[in-house]
């Protein structure tokens, strides 16, 4: 009995050690820890979105994810050309019929700046059925791996799409997939084009490269790192940056974000060694006048306490999750005076020990805001030494939801 205990706890040791076929409650920090060959990307991406759906049922999604595969190979089985393979998987998804019971997916283009939680995580995909570039090619990547195709998910500038990379000699295949056109062909050149992606990017390994599994869970982790951040939840949001940067060192947004959080960290500490100042003034004022005046108590003018999202501002209505949040949308620190409107004279000593006060405010923050400013200077020039693209290509989206429509108008 007691080596039957001992058996046991081995195998659900190894089990949640070295396998990740199902769920069995993992961490963001236990998915990082598996080899790259025993990630499963269906798993994964459901352990994401439990973060933010706590009461998300993983098991009804995998079953999902394993009912389509299984659905897919009933009538699309006999395909072996990848040709063939993409442009049946692509009838799947997107055209009705009885292959799918008649039920199809399609791209959100309510929503091309990704502001729904729902577009953010593949639980949200597969239950309205409208999806992201998010989570549109991360489905392809969950059935990709459950059909045992060589799919693997490629980065663009706050973009995803697929390549269909196979393992023998295939003439004038068209490797990638942009799922959110109907999973149509879009080259390299064209991608780079369209974003507006620097040279040094594609150098670098920042954009347009097949990602590994961990690469593409460091990337999706931006996701919640952002979505944390929303919830003002700054410490988790700079844990998730670090993982992210520790797992792909070429993913730039990841350090662009990791020094904007530090930036809108510091402008914070000067406003609250700002306030601070003026208190002390006002206390000193109050004192000059031996007398309570709630006119210039500086208890009634201290300002609502502000989160590091009132630092950060996006242009409307761009708050997508692959945003990356620019330094010249950063909001300027609010500044209000809250010095008695009455202008109170100070003696010698109470001047000497006002400006005694105002430097030990000033040396107790000025350590933290330049340790902050100094993070966000490394990170900012890692991000642009990589290369990033800044801007949000929604052109680029809009043509991309054109084209999906267009497809499915087509019909069988």
């Amino acid at each position: 009995m007691k080596y039957s205990k001992i058996l046991f706890f081995i195998l659900l040791f190894y089990s949640i050690s070295y396998s990740q076929s199902s769920y069995t409650g993992q961490s963001v920090e236990d998915l990082f820890a598996l080899p790259e060959e025993k990630i499963n990307i269906g798993v994964a991406s459901l352990v994401l979105a439990k973060e933010f759906y706590p009461n998300l049922n993983v098991d009804f999604f995998l079953y999902s994810f394993d009912y389509m595969s299984q659905r897919f190979n009933e009538v699309f089985g006999q395909y072996e050309n990848p040709d063939e393979r993409v442009r049946e998987l692509n009838t799947y998804f997107y055209k009705p019929g009885h292959w799918n019971d008649g039920i199809t997916f399609g791209y959100d283009d309510d929503d091309l700046h990704v502001t729904k939680l729902s577009n953010r995580f593949i639980n949200g995909y597969i239950a309205s059925k409208k999806g992201s570039c998010i989570t549109m090619p991360l489905l392809y990547v969950i059935l990709g791996e459950r059909l045992g195709w060589p799919i693997y998910p490629v980065r663009s500038a706050k973009h995803f799409f697929v390549r269909y990379i196979p393992e023998g000699i295939s003439f004038n295949f068209e490797q990638n997939i942009e799922t959110t056109n109907g999973g149509s062909f879009i080259s390299n050149e064209q991608y780079k084009l369209d974003v507006q992606i620097p040279d040094e990017a594609i150098e670098n390994g920042v954009y347009l490269r097949t990602l590994t599994k961990k690469e593409y869970l460091a990337s999706l982790l931006l996701v919640n790192a952002n979505q944390h951040l929303e919830n003002n939840n700054i410490e988790t949001a700079k844990k998730y940056l670090r993982i992210a940067i520790q797992y792909d060192s070429t993913f730039s947004s990841a350090y662009w974000n990791y020094a904007l959080i530090h930036f809108a960290e510091a402008r914070k500490l000067e406003e609250e060694l700002y306030y601070e100042q003026q208190a002390e003034i006002s206390f000193f004022e109050i004192q000059a006048l031996n007398k309570k005046s709630q006119d210039i108590n500086p208890t009634l003018n201290k300002p609502k306490q502000k989160n590091i999202m009132d630092f950060l501002k996006v242009e409307t209505p761009q708050k997508a999750n692959f945003q990356e949040f620019g330094q010249n949308n950063l909001k300027k620190t609010n500044t209000k005076n809250t010095t008695p409107n009455k202008k109170i004279s100070l003696n010698s000593d109470q001047q000497e020990e006002l400006q005694s006060s105002l430097i030990a405010n000033e040396e107790k923050y000025k350590p933290k805001i330049l340790a902050k400013l100094a993070v966000y200077r490394e990170y900012k020039n890692k991000a642009e030494g990589l290369g990033i693209v800044k801007k949000y290509p929604l052109e680029f989206f809009i043509k991309q939801s054109e084209s999906l429509k267009k497809f499915k108008e087509k019909g069988n």
